[in-house]
Parts: C-alpha cells; structure tokens; sequence
C-alpha cells in the first residue's frame, strides 16, 4: 500500500512538471508577436514622421521660391514702371523737336517772314537753322548750345529769340543743368508772352522746380499752364503732375 502511495506520487509531480513545461512556450509566442507589432507600429510611425518632415520641407522650399519669385517680380514692375517713364519723357521731346522742325522747314533761309509775320534776315534764319541742325542732325548738343547763346547775343531783336530761348532750356537741362534751364524758360514766359513756346517753358520751369523741391513753386507754373493754356498739351501733363503732388 504505502508502495503505490509513492507511486502515485511520483505520476503527479511528473504530469505537473510537464504541464508547467507544456505552458511556457505558449506565453513566449504570445509576447513575440505583440513586440513584433509593436515594432512595426514604431516603424510605420517612424516612416509617416519621415515623410511628414520631408513634405514640410518640400513645401518651405516651395514658399521660399514663391518669395523669390513674388520679390522678383515686384521689382521688375518697379523697373518697368521706371522705363515707361523714361519712355514717356522721350517721347514729349521728340514732339517737341519734331514740331520744331517742322516750323524750322517751314522758315527756310530765304523766307522772309517768321510766325509773328515779322520780316527775318536771311543771315539771322541761316544762324538760327545751324543751331537746329546741331541737333536734330549732328547730335552735337553741346555745340548746339553755344550756336543758341550766340545767336541771342547776335541778334538780340530777332523773333526767334524765343524759340533759342526755349531750345536753350532743353538742352541745358538735358546736361543737367537745371537752374540755367529754368532761367532760359523763365526769359521764353516772362519776355515773350506771344511765343507758341510759352505753354511748354511754363510746364518745364513746374518740372524744375518740383524736381528742386520747390513743391509750392512747381504747382504754380502747373496751375498757370492749366488756366492760360487749358486746351494744350502742356496743359494734360501739367493736370497729371498736380495730381502726383
């Protein structure tokens, strides 16, 4: 009896033994796939954060290109805003020249009669056309300077006094010598009140005087154009400058 007491004994700690072995394996697989899982989750969140900061900084460079481009296109406007303006000055010279030449073909050398119907001596007309074709034909606006100063100290009584006068103002101030030029167009305004160059010298002595900062000034030869000349060309650039001031 006490024999098979052992025995029985022996069985149970056998079967007990084996199912604490059976059962160990079974919680180490269960352990393995959860931290696998979770490893590939990290993974998967790993590659979306990857991709997340890649995005971000596709998208900043994309914005800062923007930018660039937007600066960019910002101060093309500027320039070309610059160059219609240029344009524009270049454009009212022109006119102004052609319309003088003009009037200088139609008082050739041999005529006798100016725009005020005064009669003109031939050595006067050849002077005064020299003095043109400095330049609208030579270009030589220097020369063309000293041709206009001689030609009003030669013949201070002539009639076309006021248009040397006025062409004096151009082309000083395009050499950039502004209060001559002002002083040239000053004398066309005050001692030539009949001269077809008057408009013009009121406008150009406005532009002189705003580009001085003689802001007060400039609108008064402004207003002076507008009121004498209203239906000049003079008079809508003048309105244009006003309204810029």
């Amino acid at each position: 009896m006490k024999k098979n007491n052992i025995n029985v004994a022996i069985f149970m700690a056998t079967f007990l033994s084996a199912s604490s072995f059976a059962a160990a394996p079974v919680s180490d697989v269960t352990t393995a796939k959860s931290n696998k899982q979770i490893e590939e989750q990290l993974d998967e969140l790993t590659r979306l954060l990857e991709n997340r900061n890649r995005m971000q900084i596709r998208f900043q460079n994309q914005l800062d290109e923007l930018s660039q481009e937007v600066s960019q296109i910002s101060g093309n406007l500027e320039l070309f805003n610059h160059k219609i303006e240029q344009i524009e000055n270049r454009q009212r010279n022109l006119y102004q020249l052609i319309e003088e030449q003009k009037s200088a073909i139609a008082k050739s050398p041999i005529a006798n009669a100016t725009e005020n119907s005064e009669p003109v001596a031939i050595d006067e007309k050849a002077a005064y056309q020299s003095a043109v074709d400095l330049v609208l034909v030579e270009k030589d606006y220097q020369q063309a300077i000293t041709a206009f100063e001689a030609f009003v100290i030669d013949h201070p009584e002539s009639s076309l006094v006021a248009n040397s006068q006025y062409w004096l103002g151009q082309l000083l101030y395009k050499e950039k010598k502004r209060d001559e030029a002002r002083s040239a167009f000053l004398i066309v305004t005050e001692k030539y009140p009949d001269s077809s160059k008057r408009a013009d010298s009121l406008f150009k002595i406005g532009i002189i005087d705003e580009y001085l900062g003689k802001t007060n000034s400039a609108k008064a030869f402004y207003e002076k154009v507008l009121k004498e000349y209203p239906s000049s060309s003079a008079a809508g650039l003048a309105g244009k400058r006003l309204k810029g001031l």
